[in-house]
């Protein structure tokens, strides 16, 4: 039993140690990526013109006009940071909650509950 909590804890040491890595990792292939505290300000992107927050949990990311959100796109955003309680995001495409519907824009919703929506910063990849 000793070796099962010993191998279980080298195995969530070895994940707390490679995740920052994996977090940081190159998007190459990606149209745009972001990364964006929670107060809505860019960090760091590319092929992103503008952020901004309107409403408590809601982010909009515009892209300039070489990212194609027309065609089958894979657009993923994961939280970064910690928090006392579990964040989930999603996204929408042209949303209305960005004021008006634009296609070159993005809204994360930020959530700890059902429909509770709460700020965090995260990363944000169009592929």
């Amino acid at each position: 039993m000793k070796n099962i909590r010993r191998i279980a804890a080298g195995v969530l040491a070895a994940a707390a140690v490679l995740t920052p890595v994996a977090a940081h990792a190159d998007t190459p292939y990606a149209q745009a990526s972001a990364e964006v505290d929670m107060d809505g300000s860019l960090i760091e992107g590319s092929h992103v013109t503008d952020v901004w927050h309107p409403y408590r949990g809601v982010y909009c990311v515009a892209v300039d006009e070489s990212v194609d959100l027309t065609g089958p796109v894979a657009i993923h955003a994961t939280p970064i940071g910690e928090y006392s309680t579990p964040r989930s995001l999603s996204v929408e495409l042209n949303p209305s909650a960005c004021g008006k519907q634009r296609l070159d824009t993005i809204a994360v919703y930020s959530q700890v509950g059902f429909r509770v929506r709460a700020d965090s910063a995260f990363y944000l990849t169009v592929s």
